[in-house]
């Protein structure tokens, strides 16, 4: 491993330059477009439409729909004194004879209508009296919103109506490992390596997947394909994050949540325009073999390189970045910067040992039994746990479950994703001022509310359902994103890349449910909303638990993790950074140190355990820390322009 800290590198050639925001937007389509439509297509791929069973006798009949609907299907009344028609059963009579005997009344009584003026006869109407079996003859399904999906093709409806939500499940079985896979190859062969090899496996997959003969093989390949999500988000997200600096990467984080909720908006409206199953599954799959050409653009993470000791890889990346964003560096700039670097071994500031770093044992290494060893490590881990299921089941459950709100399934997902984009607005601004815990807190449970609230409205009153459930995405999406940032800031330095991946895996498990809670709609249109709010609610009410991070010391060794939030009050608010004045206003800054031999620095999103006695306490220059520079000069540390 190169002793090179990249960040130091971002320093000398632009944190966030023109280089890095292009590629940046480049990695966002790749990240957002093919994931969005990886993981949702089903959603309208698989819609189930209004059907009812099909009655060949009637098709030739005088009847209208909704008489051949009075005559042949057995109905429960509403509040309102329409009908809610069977969708899988039927009466089970001669509808042949009872048309006939229903014709010879009217030709009978043809004459003496016609003499008398009369209206004409009432059409015949079905019995509850009458015998009632499932559909004989297959089903008819409203054409109003579909032209076809595969539900109307293969019929899977009634009996065989749990093949899509089984479909779903098993695309978020191939997840579970997938995430776990192509995490691993990222890891070990490259950023680049592992987003090209899911890039092209998702795109050729998803092609072959719309000539499914049948929903066996249509189920296996989502299978399959459910491999690369979400790995086909993270790993160019984490590509684009990595050439940037510390300061940028809630930015990056935000911006890339906005592009994924565009994307889940266009794919409803190339729905909307396309109507069958075949051309959106083309449309949302070939389109992506022009991502193929990104083999000639985009670089591997130079900040992976020097993980890897690739020093001379990294430097033609490091030149070019400097080069776009204006910036001059030297030729072997990051050789001649290890050398610097070796050549200071053994020196801290100013030639003295703070603390005697070289010598110290390093600490013995952290393992998942440390998650239950620790009382209240063991606290949080559960919360934050559960925290994850519920996010995640629900985001995911009310964005399958617009289908079921009783209006254009297009319109209703549409809306989904909108409302998702002012949600990541708002949560970026409050986060960073009231505190994690509370935004958590009071956004899940705004999104729970409005959808156990749901429960309360009247049947008929649809669109006030509707505003209901957007009301709830708005407040899980929000949810998800805080989630993000506080799940990463609670576990300490040494548990935490360990933590996340087991309670990912552990949200990726409850993630199976949500197919079929989203199916409970079959018996009550507001039934899934009510058990995805009771959850978004629990969670909520659970996270208060959870001690808060803002303008906190992030801890890094399992003791600091143990001790931390140990004592928090359940009604506090987040503290605020001191206002002092000039004269006494002061601040712990980042020092280069040496640990075990090895420099380090103390930087946010990448701290290290540093040693109390190489902390030291200087007065604050002017102008916002966030802004200043703390860099060596041969051994003398300097802030900005002042030596120490």
């Amino acid at each position: 491993m190169s002793t090179i800290d990249f960040d130091d590198v971002l320093v000398h050639v632009g944190e966030k330059g023109r280089y890095q925001n292009i590629m940046y937007y480049l990695l966002c389509i790749p990240a957002t477009l093919p994931a969005a439509f990886l993981a949702f297509s089903q959603v309208f791929v698989s819609a189930s439409p209004e059907h009812w069973c099909r009655i060949p006798e009637l098709e030739n009949s005088n009847l209208t729909l909704d008489q051949r609907k009075a005559l042949s299907l057995p109905y429960t009344p509403k509040s309102d004194g329409r009908r809610s028609y069977s969708r899988c059963y039927m009466y089970d009579v001669n509808y042949t004879a009872i048309i006939e005997a229903w014709l010879h009344q009217e030709a009978a009584a043809n004459s003496s209508r016609t003499s008398s003026n009369g209206a004409p006869g009432l059409p015949p109407v079905g019995s509850t009296d009458w015998p009632i079996s499932k559909c004989q003859h297959g089903w008819i399904y409203d054409r109003k919103d579909y032209d076809s999906t595969l539900v109307t093709e293969l019929d899977l409806v009634c009996d065989n109506g749990w093949w899509p939500s089984t479909s779903t499940t098993f695309f978020y079985v191939g997840s579970l490992f997938g995430n776990v896979v192509f995490g691993w190859i990222a890891d070990k062969w490259g950023r680049r390596t592992a987003f090209f090899a899911i890039l092209f496996l998702e795109v050729i997959i998803s092609i072959a997947t719309s000539f499914s003969p049948n929903y066996v093989i249509y189920t296996a390949l989502r299978t399959v394909n459910g491999l690369f999500f979400p790995a086909i988000y993270q790993i160019p997200f984490i590509l684009a994050l990595e050439l940037m600096g510390p300061r940028y990467r809630t930015f990056a984080g935000m911006v890339i949540c906005m592009f994924f909720a565009t994307a889940m908006s266009l794919l409803a409206l190339l729905g909307y325009l396309l109507r069958h199953w075949y051309a959106l599954s083309l449309a949302t799959s070939v389109p992506f073999v022009l991502l193929f050409s990104y083999y000639w653009i985009i670089p591997e993470s130079p900040r992976w390189l020097l993980s890897k000791n690739r020093i001379d890889e990294a430097e033609v990346i490091v030149q070019r970045m400097a080069k776009v964003n204006g910036k001059t560096v030297p030729s072997n700039f990051l050789r001649k910067m290890e050398m610097d670097i070796l050549k200071k071994q053994g020196i801290s500031c100013n030639g003295r040992n703070f603390g005697g770093a070289e010598n110290r044992p390093p600490p013995p290494s952290a393992t998942p039994m440390d998650l239950i060893r620790n009382p209240n490590i063991r606290k949080k881990f559960f919360i934050l746990a559960f925290d994850w299921v519920a996010n995640a089941v629900v985001y995911n459950g009310l964005s399958y479950n617009t289908t079921n709100l009783g209006v254009s399934d297009y319109l209703a997902f549409f809306i989904g994703g909108i409302v998702e984009i002012p949600s990541y607005v708002i949560t970026w601004y409050a986060m960073d001022r009231l505190g994690r815990r509370w935004v958590l807190c009071l956004t899940m449970l705004l999104g729970g509310v409005a959808c156990v609230s749901c429960m309360f409205v009247p049947e008929d009153a649809v669109w006030v359902t509707v505003s209901l459930a957007m009301v709830g995405k708005f407040g899980i999406a929000a949810s998800f994103a805080v989630f993000y940032v506080f799940v990463g800031e609670l576990l300490p330095t040494v548990l935490r890349s360990q933590a996340m991946g087991i309670a990912s895996f552990i949200a990726g498990i409850g993630l199976l449910t949500f197919p079929y809670i989203v199916h409970l709609a079959v018996y009550s249109r507001v039934l899934p909303l009510i058990v995805m709010g009771s959850l978004s609610v629990a969670g909520a009410l659970t996270s208060v638990f959870l001690p808060e991070t803002l303008n906190i010391h992030l801890p890094q060794t399992i003791e600091e993790g143990e001790l931390f939030g140990a004592d928090f009050k359940l009604w506090s608010c987040p503290t605020s950074a001191s206002k002092k004045t000039e004269t006494d206003k002061t601040t712990e800054v980042p020092v280069r140190y040496l640990v075990n031999g090895r420099p380090g620095s103390q930087t946010t999103g990448d701290v290290q355990d540093i040693p109390d006695a190489a902390r030291i306490t200087l007065p604050l220059p002017e102008g916002n820390l966030e802004n200043a520079e703390s860099r060596e000069s041969g051994t003398d540390l300097t802030w900005g322009d002042e030596k120490v």
